[in-house]
Formats: structure tokens, sequence, C-alpha cells
């Protein structure tokens, strides 16, 4: 049942991946060449060869709002994603180059995506946006192995590239390196909290392969919360997971009871 809820809900959150493209190039040049720390290291974020990492907690991520004085619930300022903050220049060449290469995307003209790519990473070595979009190329291709490389040579460039991160998530739960993927998106949420996709994902891992429910349940809220255009289909894959562990109790935004997101669940699905 969980795996068919996931599916289900799957067909309905493919924007991230479009997303990760439009904003690519828009701050991507890589001023972090610092070492990744002995934590992250060792959690196993960017060391492939580690077959089964310790895992880093997420349940510290979950966004939650405050009460005042009279207990009124607070607006809630989500994060803004830092990697868009970056005012790094790039050069204009590869700024058109890689315009004509989202074109040629748009077209599936995948050999002169490729061409442009290469041209791009060969004439401006310190960008790290351009190997994330080849690896979607490789994804595309199901060359996971090279997909993965390449997005770790992205986060080499630059770690704060908060893009890189589902991608690399997936590739690694397409190869079954589970434990990898709920670390990388773990490190997505370090640089930024309220990122929606990598609740989204984490949700998705916890779920249908990781056995955590409950966690899996409070990184959906959290997307819902988040996220402001949801597919119905979230929603049920949402109550399809209550129904499993039997919570009722919102970890995420108005800690309420039952949650404010089960609510609306009921009155969304009610009305399909």
């Amino acid at each position: 049942m969980a795996m068919k809820s996931v599916n289900s809900a799957l067909r309905g959150a493919t924007r991230g991946l479009a997303a990760c493209c439009v904003v690519l190039l828009s701050a991507c040049a890589g001023n972090n060449t610092k070492p990744e720390s002995p934590a992250v290291a060792e959690a196993g974020v960017l060391q492939p060869d580690s077959s089964q990492p310790q895992l880093m907690a997420t349940e510290g991520y979950l966004p939650q709002q405050k009460k005042d004085a009279q207990g009124k619930w607070l607006s809630y300022d989500a994060i803004k994603n830092p990697y868009l903050a970056n005012k790094s220049q790039v050069n204009k060449g590869s700024v058109l180059l890689f315009i004509e290469a989202q074109k040629a995307w748009r077209d599936e003209d995948y050999t002169t995506v490729e061409q442009k790519l290469n041209v791009i990473v060969n004439n401006d070595k310190a960008l790290s946006g351009p190997w994330v979009m080849r690896a979607r190329l490789s994804l595309q291709r199901e060359q996971y192995e090279k997909a993965e490389e390449q997005l770790l040579k992205a986060l080499a460039l630059n770690s704060e590239n908060v893009n890189a991160y589902p991608l690399l998530a997936q590739v690694q739960r397409l190869q079954g390196k589970f434990f990898h993927a709920q670390n990388t998106l773990a490190r997505a949420l370090t640089l930024w909290p309220d990122f929606p996709e990598a609740h989204y994902n984490l949700a998705l891992l916890y779920d249908a392969y990781l056995n955590k429910e409950v966690a899996a349940q409070q990184h959906l809220e959290a997307y819902l919360f988040l996220e402001k255009e949801v597919e119905p289909a979230v929603y049920a894959w949402l109550k399809d997971i209550a129904s499993r562990t039997g919570v009722q109790q919102s970890s995420v935004g108005k800690q309420t009871n039952p949650s404010e997101f089960l609510r609306q669940a009921d009155v969304l699905l009610a009305n399909e």
C-alpha cells in the first residue's frame, strides 16, 4: 500500500528537476573550496564507497510555528533558498551556452545538450551548475553511477548548491543506497531547513525504503506546509501513512490535534 501511494504522489510532484534546471546557472560559481567537515564525511553524505553509513538525524529540521505571549499562533517566515543569494559573477558566454542547452533539452536534442555542457565545463571549470545538468542527462540515460559521480563533482565545486542534493539522493536511491540518500537529503536540510523537495524525498525514503513511517509522515507534512501547490495525490499519500502510524497530532507548522494537514486532506479528498 505504501509504494502504491508513493507512486501516485510521485506522478504529481515532478517540478523539482525542472526548477533545478531553471536556477542552475543563476548562482553556481563555486566559491566553496574547503573540504567537507569530518562529521559530514563520516556520515557518508559524500562518501559513495561506504557501504552503510551512520544515518544523520533529520527531525530537527521540521518547520514549527510558535505562539505569542497571548497564545496566538505567529506567522511562519520560511527560510529562503540560500543558493539563490549567491551573487557570484558567471561568464556571459557560459550563460548563453546554458540557455541554448536548456532549449535543446526542451527539444529533446540531448546530443546538443551534451555538447553545450562540455564547452561550458571546459571553459569555466569553477561552475557547479553544469555538472548537475550533466547528471540529469546521465540519469535520463539510466547511467546512475555516472550521474552520482557528476553530482559529487558539482558538490565538490560548491557544496552549497542545494539543487544538487535531491538529484544525488535520487540516483543513490535508484542504486539501492538508501542510507546515503537519506544523509544526502539531511545535508541539504542543514543548508536550507525549509527545502520542500528535500522534505518530500525524505518522506519517500522513510515510507517506501527505510520503514520509518512516523518520520515519513512528519516530513510529508513539512512538504505540505512549505509547498504552495500540492497535488491531491500527496494528501492521499498522507492519509495512507497516517492510517498506518495512527498518528493524528501534527509535528509541523501549527502543532494541532488532529493535524491540520489531515483535516485538509479530508476536505480535499471528499471533493474529489
